[in-house]
């Protein structure tokens, strides 16, 4: 899983978004857009207002979608989101439903396929406020909220303190998914942000291969993001969606809890993960998983971190696939410190799939076999699990790592092949 998001994130990024479709997108007119935004950014930039809070009606935003045709708003959200940003100022949003049908308009969002991008200071509230992707992005790659702020990834630059609160996204997954093959196609990227959260917020009804990502490549400037209080809800549409991880962290001191990861796609229950950690001192908690096919990566990767420290992993309940932890350790990786305590999992094999898709079940396994790899101290306790129905025979397992660990007080209802899975 993990080596096709990175395969796809890159080709992504070092082309333009074309190089994700199939079909060219022609645009008329290009430099007449940006000159057209700057002069309508230019209407508000000098507009002083009293009030920490601005509504984004204020800027333009209608929340006028009717289910088939709407105002896009693309324009205005990102005048509004420029404009408090400079003047530290929350946007809240209007109530309804609020169409986004085109794509930015700088380089970066051409290079990346970026709708809204990110600034630093930008804290937006919804009041019953709801994005809806429109069609125009069927089958294409895109980036709802985006980080990715300059054309090459190794110069993406640092912003700081954005936020989301009690938004919405619906990714309109009955007229937008992935039709002719694989694609990026994400809902919030806060690539280098320090100090980033989401909470109170849902993403429903898509065909995504990531909803909420935060840090990019080996720098780790990232750090202090928290997902919390949110609702994943069947993101994963279509059998071309071939991998697909709801958060994805690679942020230090970050946090994930509290959070509703719920799939009811037959694909869903083959491809998906909830959540992936891959920076040190971070934290996946108090979360529920129901249909995905696994709950969490714990990587440590080339292209990211060599080596990581202090996750701690405890109180979440899944309903899952496969195994609940796989350890990603790329060649010559660590991950030290690792905590995981006070879980509940069930696991389900889906009938008539086969070993691609239905692999050992319990807690934990081993996504890869690199050479001098290591984990030091993972101390592994008071967990259950519960295998209800296995589909391959000798996959129904406690554990399915060659590491070693400290096994305390792990219980296993129908673990029929044994503690651990052996080649």
């Amino acid at each position: 899983m993990v080596k096709i998001i990175v395969t796809l994130f890159y080709i992504c990024l070092f082309g333009t978004t074309l190089a994700c479709n199939n079909k060219k997108e022609i645009v008329l007119g290009y430099s007449l857009e940006r000159k057209n935004f700057q002069k309508d950014y230019a209407k508000f930039d000098s507009v002083k207002l009293d009030s920490d809070t601005i509504n984004g009606s204020f800027f333009g935003i209608k929340a006028d979608f009717n289910g088939k045709n709407g105002t896009d708003n693309r324009k205005a959200l990102q005048i509004a989101l420029d404009y408090c940003s400079k003047n530290k100022k929350i946007l809240t949003l209007p109530k309804g439903k609020i169409l986004l049908n085109s794509f930015g308009l700088s380089d970066a969002a051409k290079a990346h396929g970026n709708i809204i991008e990110l600034r630093s200071g930008t804290i937006i509230i919804g009041t019953d406020s709801e994005f809806i992707i429109g069609d125009f992005f069927d089958d294409k790659s895109f980036i709802v909220f985006s980080g990715f702020n300059t054309v090459d990834p190794t110069k993406f630059t640092e912003l700081e303190n954005i936020g989301f609160n009690h938004i919405t996204i619906d990714f309109n997954a009955s007229t937008s998914y992935m039709k002719t093959g694989y694609r990026l196609r994400r809902g919030i990227e806060f690539g280098h942000t320090k100090n980033g959260y989401v909470t109170a917020s849902i993403f429903k009804n898509g065909d995504l291969n990531c909803a909420v990502a935060s840090g990019h490549g080996s720098k780790s400037i990232s750090s202090n993001i928290k997902i919390y209080n949110n609702k994943f809800l069947d993101l994963v549409k279509s059998e071309k969606n071939e991998d697909h991880t709801s958060v994805y962290i690679n942020s230090q001191f970050s946090e994930v809890y509290n959070n509703e990861f719920i799939n009811s796609s037959t694909q869903g229950k083959l491809v998906a993960c909830a959540a992936e950690l891959h920076n040190s001192n971070t934290q996946f908690y108090n979360n529920t998983i129901s249909g995905y096919t696994r709950m969490m990566f714990i990587a440590a990767m080339e292209k990211e971190n060599h080596s990581i420290i202090n996750i701690n992993v405890y109180n979440n309940v899944a309903s899952i696939t496969n195994a609940a932890i796989y350890l990603w350790l790329d060649k010559n990786t660590t991950i030290k410190n690792l905590l995981i305590e006070d879980n509940k999992i069930t696991n389900t094999h889906v009938k008539g799939y086969s070993m691609l898709y239905n692999g050992t079940q319990g807690l934990l396994a081993d996504a890869n076999n690199n050479s001098n790899t290591k984990i030091q101290n993972m101390i592994v306790r008071n967990n259950s699990m519960n295998i209800k129905s296995t589909i391959i025979k000798g996959r129904a397992v406690k554990y399915a790592t060659h590491y070693k660990f400290q096994d305390i007080n792990n219980q296993c209802s129908n673990c029929n092949d044994g503690n651990f899975y052996k080649n």
